[in-house]
């Protein structure tokens, strides 16, 4: 008789996935379990006791969007912990781009497969599912949250919002946000606010850091829809683009100056970490637009929070947060110079439903060749 492998799903996945219902069900030995109220050693004991390498032999973990992050990664020590069946499994499939904590010479050195979240991948089709059915489309949804805290930066709408909300009047809620007392009677059209003017961005210089699937989205929507004239900077050219290169590295420094409007969409590595420190935004201009839908560490928090003091920045707009998921209180307190999203860039049902689709394919691919 043929053992079927083993799935453990350590995420919820769409239940309603037509893939999860029936190939999956009918592939896999499927188990759940929730790690997110688990630790390291409750996990591992449950895999202790959940699979075994004759009858139940633990193929494929499926890692949703948060991997292992609640027991502090897939770490060699995990990795080679007795409990884990590292001799059996084969992949683990996250159903997003980021692979923050997981130590890749261990996994290789074990011969597991890890599979993260791409929509520029055609994908596959099994028993007739198409694994990708909308190509782009997270990358779509990261740039339309880009766009968002960008275009804040130069409009400040959620700042009127916030004022009007507290009045219930549009005259009184303009000179609230302009900085005016509570019963002025003077007329404000909206131009300025309590330190800043406010300005449109057409015309207006952009840099995106970084130009993946997700850059390109950024950069397009930023040029065709803010009327924005876009420049990249990434390690070497990208030869499909028009759009003006710059070298990232320090002889981009001179060149900062000339943009107001700078959007962060790198991956979070030790080459990232701190790209943006001191020294990258004593080069910028004062009126900046910094918005970062990359990861946390890319910005130095000390020194981002010394340019917020010194009034170095116009806008800050953040979907990541250096000490991720917890946001700090000054930005917390800050309703007008900066905009806060709690990490949803890809906080879609679309996308949720098809990255689901995507990782389960891989599971099923890697299992069953």
């Amino acid at each position: 008789m043929t053992v079927k492998p083993g799935i453990l799903f350590i995420a919820e996945p769409n239940w309603d996935s037509p893939i999860y219902n029936t190939i999956v069900k009918d592939k896999f030995q499927v188990e759940h379990y929730d790690l997110h109220s688990s630790n390291s050693e409750d996990f591992l004991d449950a895999l202790k006791t959940t699979f075994n390498s004759s009858s139940k032999p633990l193929s494929a973990i499926y890692g949703g969007f948060m991997g292992f992050n609640a027991v502090g990664g897939l770490t060699r020590g995990l990795l080679e912990d007795e409990r884990f069946p590292s001799d059996t499994l084969k992949c683990v499939v996250l159903c997003s781009r980021g692979v923050n904590g997981i130590d890749f010479d261990a996994v290789k050195e074990h011969g597991i497969e890890i599979y993260n979240y791409s929509d520029e991948d055609e994908g596959t089709t099994i028993n007739g599912f198409k694994t990708i059915a909308q190509a782009g489309l997270v990358s779509d949804d990261v740039a339309n949250c880009a766009l968002w805290h960008v275009l804040e930066g130069y409009r400040k709408f959620s700042f009127h919002q916030m004022h009007l909300r507290k009045t219930g009047h549009t005259f009184r809620s303009r000179s609230r946000a302009a900085g005016e007392g509570p019963e002025s009677k003077e007329f404000m059209f909206g131009h300025t606010l309590t330190s800043l003017e406010i300005k449109s961005p057409r015309g207006r210089k952009a840099l995106i850091l970084g130009l993946g699937g997700i850059g390109k989205q950024i950069a397009s929507k930023l040029q065709n829809g803010l009327g924005m004239e876009v420049h990249y900077a990434k390690r070497s050219c990208d030869p499909t683009v028009s759009w003006p290169f710059h070298k990232l590295d320090s002889l981009l420094y001179p060149h900062l100056s000339q943009f107001d409007a700078i959007v962060i969409a790198l991956p979070g590595t030790p080459e990232t970490r701190h790209l943006v420190n001191h020294e990258f935004l004593s080069s910028c201009s004062e009126e900046l637009i910094l918005v970062n839908i990359g990861r946390g560490t890319i910005i130095d928090p000390e020194a981002i929070s010394e340019a917020k003091s010194n009034h170095r920045i116009r806008h800050l707009g953040l979907d990541v947060y250096y000490h991720e998921p917890e946001v700090e209180d000054w930005l917390l307190e800050d309703n007008e110079t900066a905009t806060i999203t709690p990490h949803i860039g890809s906080g879609t049902k679309n996308n949720f439903d098809q990255s689901c689709e995507y990782a389960l394919g891989k599971a099923l691919s890697c299992c069953f060749p």
